[in-house]
């Protein structure tokens, strides 16, 4: 879990509501199908989130990171409801994270976070209204709703942050920096030894070697193709 410098002692809430709260989550960790759909919607919809949702593996990410986060958020209700959740850390945001990063994005991809946020409070408030009528004990977990999912989202995406920054570092200074920078001196010609390659690229250079191009063609109208144009 990520904490502020000075934590707030979270608050407590009545057993009433901690039973609504924990009803809720049950029927929040089976979404309908519509739900998920709105949500991937919204977490790739607007300009800043447009390089993710033009890239089908990154979006594809971003959308079962989203998820997780809901999942995990009510699962955590369902056991402990009303208390703090922790971050979300699982291999779905990391995978996330990594991936951006490694496509040259920053934290501006964690803009899904944000949107994907105010589909699942729309939904959230819908099923709080089902569970009760009573205003007091609706008002007490709408309050306790609305701290525990902002409080949620800001920890995932400050620890989120956190791992792109050190995946950040480890393109720029680590393994990854070595190996393409031993890619580049074999490229070149340079006077690299053989066995310090293979050391940097963790890969064998002797012996035959098999490579695999990828390409795409553009239908210029039914019936009728063009090569892409070389660059």
């Amino acid at each position: 879990m990520v904490h502020s410098a000075a934590q707030p002692r979270w608050p407590r809430i009545s057993p009433q509501v901690a039973e609504l709260f924990r009803r809720g989550a049950e029927i929040a960790l089976d979404p309908r199908a519509e739900w998920i759909e709105e949500l991937h919607a919204a977490a790739l919809g607007g300009d800043r989130m447009r390089p993710v949702a033009a890239d089908p593996a990154l979006a594809e990410t971003t959308k079962r990171a989203n998820l997780a986060n809901l999942l995990h958020w009510a699962a955590q209700n369902v056991r402990y409801p009303g208390r703090r959740v922790p971050a979300n850390t699982g291999a779905e945001a990391l995978d996330a994270a990594r991936d951006m990063v490694r496509r040259g994005l920053d934290e501006r991809g964690l803009d899904a976070y944000r949107t994907a946020q105010s589909v699942a409070w729309r939904r959230w408030m819908e099923i709080c209204f089902d569970l009760t009528s009573d205003p007091v004990l609706l008002r007490e977990l709408l309050d306790a709703s609305a701290l525990s999912i902002a409080t949620f989202i800001d920890d995932t995406v400050a620890a989120v942050s956190q791992r792109m920054e050190a995946e950040r570092a480890e393109l720029t200074r680590g393994a990854s920096a070595e190996r393409r920078a031993a890619v580049t001196l074999l490229l070149e010609g340079a006077p690299i030894g053989r066995a310090r390659a293979e050391a940097q690229l963790g890969y064998g250079l002797a012996g035959p070697h098999t490579a695999a191009i990828v390409g795409a063609w553009r239908v210029r109208r039914p019936g009728t193709w063009r090569a892409p144009r070389r660059r």
